[in-house]
C-alpha cells in the first residue's frame, strides 16, 4: 500500500497496516545497518519520512488520516541488539530524534520448527502508542507487556504470500530471474516454439525478443496482485543474464533471450531427484556467476557484452534481428 502526507507524493513503506480511524502502523524492513556511525545515522534518518500524519489507503480508493500511527522496523535477529543499542545511545545524545519513535522488531527462522519467529528487541523505549485499540488485540500489550512473539509457520502465509505482495524491496536477481524464466517467459512463446521447449532439451536455445513493457503486461496479465517495480527488477534480472551470456540487449530496454528448459546445465548428466524451483536458481545462477566476469570484460560492437561459450554450445533458433 502507499501512504502520504497532505501535498507530498506518495511514501511506499514495506507494509502498513490501518487498524481503525484511530490508529496504524507503517513498516520497513531492512537486512541490516551500517558499522559507520554517520551512515548508521543517515539510514535510521530515512525513516523521518513516516514521522509524521500519513494518508492511509483504507479501500476502495478513500484515503484516510488515522489519529496515531506507530512507525515498525523489523531487523534480522543477528544485529537486532547492537541496532536498538546504538539507536538508543543516539536518541539519547540528540544525534536522532523521533516523535514516532521506531519500535525495533527481530525475526528468524526456525528450521527445527519450520516457523518464522517475530518479536520486539528488549532494552528498547519505543513501544506502541495503540491505546485507542481494544485491550484483547493492542500489540503493547501483546509484545511489551507479555513480551510474546509471533510464530508463523510456512503454510499460514503461502496462499497470501502467492497472491499479494508484502514487501516494496527490490528482490535479489536470481529471484527475479527463476521467476521470470518459470513463469512469464514461456508465455511469450508462440506455438511452435513451446513445442519444441516441451521437448526439454536444455541445448536447443529459443529465442525471443521484447521490450520490458511487453514483459510487464505480460507479468500484470497472470499475476495481478504481484504490484512492484517491475521495469527496474526485471531490467536487472535481464542485465544478469545478458552478462552471463544467456541474453543478448538489442536496444534501449529491449532484450533477445536465448530461453531453453533448463532441466539441467548444457553437457550435464541427467540426474533424479534434482527438481523445483531451487534447481532452476541453482543452474541460472552457475550460468550468470560463470560467465558474468567474462562477458563484463569483453565489450564487443559498440559495448555489448561478448556471448560466451553458452550459446557456442546451444543449438537452436537464431537471434531475432
Amino acid at each position: 500500500m502507499t501512504c502520504a502526507s497532505a501535498g507530498e507524493t506518495a511514501k511506499t513503506p514495506d507494509f502498513a497496516v490501518l487498524f481503525s480511524e484511530a490508529y496504524g502502523i507503517v513498516g520497513e524492513i531492512k537486512e541490516g545497518f551500517p558499522r559507520e556511525e554517520r551512515s548508521f545515522i543517515s539510514h535510521f534518518e530515512r525513516l523521518k519520512k513516516y514521522d509524521q500524519p500519513l494518508e492511509f489507503r483504507a479501500g476502495l480508493g478513500r484515503g484516510l488520516i488515522p489519529a496515531v500511527h506507530d512507525i515498525v522496523l523489523i531487523v534480522p535477529l543477528r544485529d537486532a541488539q547492537e541496532i536498538v543499542t546504538r539507536l538508543e545511545a543516539r536518541l539519547a545524545d540528540k544525534a536522532l530524534s523521533f516523535e514516532r519513535q521506531p519500535v525495533v522488531f527481530e525475526w528468524t527462522y526456525d528450521s527445527d520448527a519450520s516457523e518464522y519467529i517475530f518479536r520486539k528487541v528488549a532494552l528498547q523505549t519505543g513501544d506502541f502508542r495503540d491505546a485507542a485499540v481494544p485491550e484483547a488485540i493492542r500489540l503493547s500489550k501483546y509484545f511489551s507487556e507479555r513480551g510474546t512473539s509471533l510464530k508463523i509457520t510456512p503454510d499460514k502465509i503461502k496462499d497470501l504470500k502467492a497472491s499479494w505482495q508484502f514487501c516494496n524491496d527490490m528482490p535479489p536477481v536470481i529471484y527475479t530471474l527463476v521467476f521470470l524464466w518459470t513463469k512469464i517467459l514461456y508465455q511469450l512463446l508462440n506455438d511452435r516454439q513451446r513445442n519444441d521447449w516441451r521437448r526439454r532439451d536444455p541445448r536447443k536455445a529459443i529465442w525471443i525478443e521484447f521490450h520490458l513493457d511487453q514483459l510487464k503486461e505480460v507479468i500484470e496479465q497472470f499475476y495481478p496482485f504481484r504490484w512492484g517495480h517491475w521495469t527496474e527488477w526485471n531490467r536487472s534480472a535481464l542485465d544478469a543474464l545478458v552478462q552471463g551470456g544467456l541474453a543478448r540487449k538489442t536496444a534501449e530496454d529491449r532484450y533477445a533471450v536465448g530461453y531453453r528448459n533448463l532441466t539441467r546445465e548444457v553437457g550435464e548428466p541427467r540426474q533424479a531427484g534434482r527438481t523445483g524451483l531451487s534447481e532452476y536458481a541453482r543452474i541460472l545462477a552457475t550460468y550468470v556467476c560463470r560467465q558474468r566476469g567474462e562477458a563484463a570484460s569483453a565489450p564487443v560492437d559498440g559495448g555489448e557484452p561478448r556471448q560466451g561459450r553458452l550459446f557456442d554450445q546451444a543449438q537452436g533458433d537464431k537471434v531475432p534481428g
